[in-house]
């Protein structure tokens, strides 16, 4: 009974902490738990939380992929490298792009989106 109610304990301040936990850039959590028993008295509980990344506007960094949703309607004011990273745009709106961004491939926004090459925007494509 007693190793029944410290589990308990255990698990509800498992879900306390996890509750608490605000990520720094996102507020969506994935939660992933994978319960097991390593011996017959033990129980180990393997959390693992990971951001959520929702925000299409900024650079994924160097020799990632760039999906820019076109719904977010991006200003692009901030320079970046994506080295072997494309650069593809999906959805319907437009981005306006007023930076550098270096990238192997450049997609086509398609005839649902704009993509706006402002004053100081050049976008390198190339190996």
């Amino acid at each position: 009974m007693k190793k029944g109610i410290i589990i308990i304990i255990g698990l509800l301040s498992l879900v306390s902490i996890v509750m608490a936990y605000t990520p720094p850039t996102s507020h969506n959590i994935n939660l992933v738990l994978d319960t097991g028993y390593t011996a017959p008295d033990q129980h180990n509980i393997n959390l693992v939380l990971s951001d959520v990344t929702t925000d299409t506007c900024s650079c994924p960094g160097l020799n990632e992929n760039w999906d820019i949703e076109m719904s977010d309607y991006c200003n692009i004011t901030t320079n970046c490298n994506l080295g072997t990273g494309m650069l593809n745009f999906t959805g319907v709106g437009e981005t306006r792009c007023n930076a550098s961004i270096n990238t192997i491939d450049l997609g086509d926004p398609g005839s649902s989106g704009t993509l706006y090459i402002q004053d100081s925007c050049l976008i390198n494509v190339g190996s």
